[in-house]
């Protein structure tokens, strides 16, 4: 197996031992040896469960031992110490996983639910009994990806220097931060013919709040962007940590920085089709493609090449590269 998947044992199993550890990321991709980049999507394509929603299941799962053997306690307490500041948050969540109220559940504890866990320590036994776990997440990258299997090649992707625009804030906005770094380009004559589209992808989306969600829009440069930097718009900065493994420095726009993406082996697929099904194939390069491999994940974030797009070509026409960044494991 993957030395990252048995590292990510670690993981859940630090989680395990104090829940809180949870919103740590830096202290549990050290624990993995692997970027923040990859944490979440390497941890839910193993265990089927992304970190946040693990820690919730742990501290639902110890509150219901407080209802059915603490019964000093009450449920306010048990709330609060589970992490939820009101009853009726707790009430909420709690109904939701074990179907039944808490005042229910402490009158008549369901012993069998306590028993059977969380379902990340049920897979880490299962993992110790030589069962495979890792197949077991929902995506199905082959029906998902619309045209074509998941077909991964191992290329030398050469450094490249990149003006970026980073979008900053709810995923359902990336389009107005497309349409911003549009203009820019035209205005520096930087066309997608002669200069290569890239979207660098920082956050999941599905395990990052949306107004702390980072989606990089760029492209290819090929000599310093100079010129007057106009003075502060009134929305907030993009970011103030574009890049924080690479030198950057700022265009002649605001919100444009100058960086590159580094030299370096990388897992590549082409993805022919709309955007729905790039979560997917992404998807499937953590749960699918490397849990096979040898390979650990570098030090910067999944990217994606636009060869060619929408509207230039129907969105089930457009062709999109998706590169992981990899090194051989030592």
């Amino acid at each position: 197996m993957n030395p990252l998947y048995l590292r990510l044992d670690k993981v859940a199993n630090a989680i395990t031992k104090a829940p809180e550890r949870a919103s740590d990321l830096s202290q549990l991709a050290s624990l993995a040896c692997t970027s923040e980049y990859h944490l979440h999507r390497a941890f839910n394509a193993k265990f089927g469960i992304n970190i946040g929603d693990y820690a919730r299941q742990l501290r639902l799962h110890e509150s219901a031992y407080k209802l059915a053997f603490r019964p000093q306690k009450r449920i306010l307490d048990i709330a609060i110490e589970a992490g939820f500041s009101s009853h009726e948050g707790y009430a909420k969540a709690f109904k939701k996983h074990y179907r039944l109220t808490p005042s229910s559940f402490r009158k008549t504890p369901n012993i069998e639910a306590l028993h059977q866990g969380t379902l990340v320590t049920s897979l880490l036994n299962a993992n110790e009994k030589g069962t495979s776990v890792l197949m077991n997440a929902s995506h199905n990258i082959n029906s998902a990806s619309e045209n074509h299997q998941l077909d991964v090649s191992v290329v030398q992707f050469p450094a490249l220097e990149i003006a970026m625009m980073m979008h900053v804030g709810p995923p359902s906005r990336i389009m107005s931060t497309v349409g911003e770094f549009i203009t820019w380009r035209r205005e520096n004559k930087l066309p997608p013919s002669t200069n290569r589209t890239f979207n660098l992808l920082y956050d999941d989306p599905d395990n990052t709040p949306h107004e702390f969600y980072r989606f990089g829009v760029a492209c290819q440069i090929f000599a310093p962007i100079t010129g007057s930097i106009p003075a502060p718009s009134s929305q907030p900065a993009k970011t103030s940590d574009p890049i924080a493994t690479q030198q950057s420095t700022v265009t002649n726009h605001a919100n444009v920085i100058t960086t590159t993406i580094p030299e370096g082996y990388c897992a590549k697929v082409r993805h022919i089709g709309t955007d729905a099904a790039l979560g997917a194939v992404v998807h499937g390069l953590y749960h699918q493609w490397l849990p096979d491999t040898q390979f650990e994940l570098r030090d910067f974030p999944i990217f994606f090449e636009r060869i060619r797009f929408f509207p230039d070509v129907a969105a089930h026409e457009a062709v999109t590269d998706v590169f992981l960044p990899i090194e051989i494991a030592k």
